[in-house]
């Protein structure tokens, strides 16, 4: 669960946080519901848009029945609007100050009164609060109040907190968590701080201001409160695990959620019960944003992504009821957030299924090897006694093992019959490397590709090139020629794209072939090179990349001087790419409603969803919109290569890259796991190549024959 996915959850965060997001006015024609698996209770929920000139959000406040958030525009003027409950009514509100001001954040205290946290284009920092006619009543200068660390951030994270009373806390993330008290007055009390960086602060259903900031690993985290009367953080800290959002409440003491659900904690409480899943109730995922009204009503915020536009927020107004439809089970062991996205919009618009989804993990959650290993166990076990779920998501499973059980449907036979898709719209190269035996066991929406890339002007233009190729590189300008190398990053390469060391038709391995054992002697080749070379080399001659944007094409071809040539992998049966698909969504065979199955997977085909894919779509439509709104600097990957400019070269090399690829990444980490924990005993000198290859060879033939 390392790696690949890390780099993709880095991605999604990145996205989450910093996209721009644009919306459309007007009220959508349907609702929908969900169960809360606990209590019993479910929810309905109506949704609504916002005007289109509001271009992000960063908090979402409710008071009776108006929706109060802070808004940002393209010229990044910022203001607090309004909305009405059912939708109508969206106004900026008339706030009195200064045009200078820039609005960081907003609290509503128990009198009515907005209380801002502004930063003015000198750099300075104040605290406003304005009345019922939106004039300024208050300000006071934080200058004096705030760390030296703060004012010179170039960061503006600031949030703003109001308790029972009144008191005020400013929390600003700097490295870690500086915290500001001030009394109903805005009179300065005290500072706080806390080691984890900041995500936001809340008020609980107690009155209670809360913090939420990292744990020491910086990879979860703790929610504090202030305790007023002794000037400190109260003692009982709060563990919550992975979050992406956390919101003070009414019924429940406070609510966190992760990347697929909502959960509320009662006062005192360590443990959540979960409340419901965004993609159970039809809601986007991106930016989520989320507050509960006193009646137990929640309001939502949240946006959809979309690699060649900016996002669409919407509001969803929640409140219990019940649905119909017919339900259509979905397992995954950590859902892709596109994966959700398109459960949220199926739920939203489909009126007579609804998929509920299963995930062992959220997304963003970090799991330990061991905790993944069981998961797997535990599904293929309970897939194995029969019951399998209508729809299964293979993204993280071996699709081989289920295809050889005849557990997935034929896709190929459900798409000919459909006439909303035409296959000559998709690069179908895909489609033949990722089908099996003539079948094809699952739907992707993009993929990356496997390749290498190398300075023609160094290595040639050729097309393909072998091991002895890349051996002869590696001798002759060492090791660091080769960008993103390894010895056990050379072997998991080779790994992923060999067809050549499994049969899992007929459930045997041959890692005790001369094949082999000369590629892990090649590995350990690399590692003594590495060892050895002391060359300066900070742009190689080539490099192993997997590639998922067409930014990636256009810094080589800036790194190589414009001399950039598609390489390939190395092989000795001609050019070799390898596509690594976004996600794998197949139908089970023994599924009681494989036609409303299909009407969901098949989404993942559709020309819109595609573009809000994260990697390459296979669409060929959805491919051209995503590569020009990437040359015209619009695409979502610009939030990761801010000062690179793509160009049309650029996206016909992708074309060309995606449409020549004729393979698919074998991705079954149990299996790599096998390998390379034994290979490290090579590679440390505790044993030959060859007791190695014998090892490997007996451990994995004892995992496929368990698998067959």
């Amino acid at each position: 669960m390392k790696g690949w996915r890390q780099i993709m959850k880095q991605l999604y965060r990145s996205f989450t946080i910093l996209c721009l997001i644009a919306v459309i006015f007007s009220m959508t024609g349907c609702s929908h519901n969900t169960k809360d698996d606990e209590t019993g209770e479910s929810y309905v929920a109506r949704f609504f848009d916002i005007p289109d000139e509001v271009k992000g959000i960063s908090r979402l406040l409710a008071s009776d029945e108006t929706a109060y958030m802070c808004c940002s525009e393209n010229d990044e003027v910022s203001y607090i609007a309004s909305i009405s409950m059912d939708g109508s009514d969206f106004q900026k509100l008339p706030l009195q100050t200064e045009d200078s001001i820039e609005f960081l954040d907003f609290g509503i205290d128990q009198q009515g009164y907005i209380w801002t946290v502004c930063r003015d284009h000198a750099g300075g920092y104040s605290l406003k609060k304005f009345d019922s006619s939106y004039t300024v009543v208050q300000s006071v200068d934080l200058t004096s109040v705030l760390d030296d660390a703060v004012l010179s951030s170039v960061d503006k994270d600031l949030s703003i907190s109001i308790d029972a009373k009144g008191n005020i806390c400013l929390a600003a993330k700097c490295g870690s968590t500086y915290a500001y008290l001030f009394d109903s007055s805005g009179q300065f009390l005290f500072p706080l701080n806390y080691g984890g960086n900041l995500m936001t602060t809340i008020t609980t259903a107690e009155g209670k201001i809360g913090v939420c900031a990292t744990t020491s690993d910086r990879m979860n985290y703790d929610l504090l409160t202030v305790d007023m009367d002794n000037k400190n953080w109260h003692k009982d800290i709060i563990y919550l695990g992975a979050v992406t959002g956390i919101y003070g409440g009414h019924t429940s003491n406070f609510y966190r959620f992760d990347s697929s659900s909502l959960y509320g904690y009662n006062s005192g409480e360590q443990e959540g019960r979960r409340i419901f899943g965004w993609s159970d109730m039809g809601l986007n995922t991106a930016d989520v944003h989320l507050c509960e009204l006193e009646d137990g009503r929640f309001v939502v915020l949240a946006a959809s992504s979309n690699q060649a536009s900016v996002l669409s927020y919407e509001m969803a107004v929640l409140t219990k009821g019940s649905d119909k439809r017919t339900v259509l089970s979905m397992t995954s062991l950590t859902a892709n957030p596109s994966v959700v996205q398109t459960v949220s919009d199926f739920n939203k618009t489909n009126k007579k299924y609804k998929i509920e989804l299963t995930e062992y993990f959220p997304y963003e959650q970090n799991v330990s090897d061991e905790d993944w290993n069981n998961a797997i166990t535990n599904l293929n076990t309970q897939i194995i006694s029969g019951d399998i779920p209508d729809i299964l998501d293979m993204s993280d499973l071996s699709v081989q093992i289920y295809h050889n059980k005849g557990l997935l449907e034929d896709l190929y036979t459900y798409m000919e019959k459909d006439p909303e898709i035409n296959r000559d719209d998709y690069f179908g190269n895909v489609f033949d490397a990722i089908g099996i035996d003539g079948k094809l066991p699952y739907i992707t929406n993009g993929v990356a590709v496997s390749t290498m890339l190398s300075d023609a002007s160094a290595l040639g233009d050729t097309a393909e090139w072998t091991l002895k190729d890349l051996e002869d590189v590696l001798e002759t300008s060492g090791t660091n020629a080769i960008s993103n190398l390894s010895s056990e990053a050379f072997l998991k390469i080779m790994l992923q794209t060999s067809d050549s060391l499994v049969d899992w038709s007929l459930g045997e391995c041959f890692f005790d072939s001369s094949e082999f054992i000369e590629l892990l002697e090649f590995a350990g080749k690399i590692q003594d090179n590495i060892a050895g070379n002391n060359t300066d080399m900070s742009a190689g001659l080539a490099s192993y990349e997997t590639i998922n944007s067409v930014y990636q094409i256009a810094r080589y071809r800036a790194l190589y001087k414009g001399n950039l040539n598609l390489l390939g992998l190395p092989s000795d049966s001609g050019e070799y790419h390898a596509v690594k698909p976004e996600v794998k969504i197949g139908i089970s065979s023994s599924g009681n409603h494989k036609d409303g199955a299909w009407e969901f997977v098949k989404m993942f085909l559709m020309e819109e969803h595609q573009e809000s894919c994260y990697m390459l779509p296979i669409h060929k439509g959805a491919f051209d919109t995503v590569m020009q709104a990437a040359i015209d600097g619009n695409s979502m990957w610009t939030l990761v290569y801010e000062n690179l400019k793509a160009a049309q070269e650029d996206a016909e090399t992708v074309k060309g890259l995606i449409s020549g690829a004729s393979y698919v990444v074998n991705d079954n980490l149990t299996l790599e796991n096998i390998i390379l924990e034994e290979a490290a005993q090579y590679f440390a000198g505790t044993m030959s190549a060859q007791e190695a290859a014998e090892k490997i060879q007996s451990r994995a033939t004892l995992y496929i024959k368990e698998q067959m």
